[in-house]
C-alpha cells in the first residue's frame, strides 16, 4: 500500500493574506501615533501661550506697558509666515528672559526675569520657538494685551482657523 503525504505548509494566497492584514493593521497604527503627536504639540503650544501671556501680565504690572512692537510684518490677519516673526520674538525674548540669548547671562535693560523657557523652547537661543521649530507670533502697541500665537506648523492663509493663539477664536 501506497501511503499519501500531505502537504502541511501554506499556500501562497494564505501568506499574502496574512501579509496584508499586517500591513493594514500597521498602518492604521501609525496613522494614529502621527494624530497623538500632533496633538501633544498643539497642546504643549497652547500652554506655552499661556505662560508667555501670563509673563507679559506680570512684565506689564512692574513696567506699565507690554513689550512692544506693531511691525507691519507680523501683524496675524496679514502674515502667516512664520519666518517674520523672528525680529518681534527676540523683542519678546530679551523683555521676558531678560537676558540677549539662552546661554548668554548678561542682562539686558529689564534684568528682572519673567519666563524661564525649558531649553527645547529657544532652540535658537534668542527667541521662543513653538513646538514645530517655528518662532511664536507676537504683537503689541505696549498698550493693549499682546497677541501671542502659532500658525501650528501651517504656512498658507487658508489654515489660520487652524493656529493656537492667545486670543478667543471667533
Amino acid at each position: 500500500m501506497c501511503q499519501k503525504k500531505t502537504a502541511r505548509g501554506f499556500t501562497l494566497i494564505e501568506l499574502l493574506a496574512v501579509i496584508t492584514i499586517i500591513g493594514i493593521l500597521a498602518g492604521l497604527t501609525l496613522g494614529g501615533a502621527g494624530a497623538v503627536r500632533r496633538h501633544g504639540a498643539t497642546s504643549q503650544a497652547k500652554s506655552e501661550i499661556a505662560a508667555l501671556q501670563s509673563a507679559c501680565e506680570r512684565y506689564y504690572a512692574d513696567q506699565g506697558m507690554y513689550p512692544t512692537n506693531t511691525d507691519a510684518k507680523t501683524d496675524p490677519s496679514s502674515n502667516v509666515n512664520p519666518k517674520d516673526y523672528v525680529a518681534n520674538g527676540i523683542t519678546l525674548f530679551t523683555n521676558l528672559f531678560g537676558a540677549l540669548n539662552f546661554t548668554n547671562t548678561s542682562k539686558t535693560n529689564t534684568a528682572k526675569r519673567y519666563f524661564e523657557p525649558k531649553a527645547s523652547m529657544v532652540q535658537n537661543k534668542n527667541y521662543f520657538n513653538d513646538p514645530w521649530g517655528n518662532a511664536y507670533g507676537y504683537n503689541s502697541d505696549g498698550t493693549n494685551a499682546p497677541l501671542i500665537w502659532s500658525t501650528a506648523g501651517y504656512t498658507n492663509s487658508a489654515s489660520t482657523n487652524k493656529w493656537i493663539t492667545s486670543w478667543p477664536k471667533m
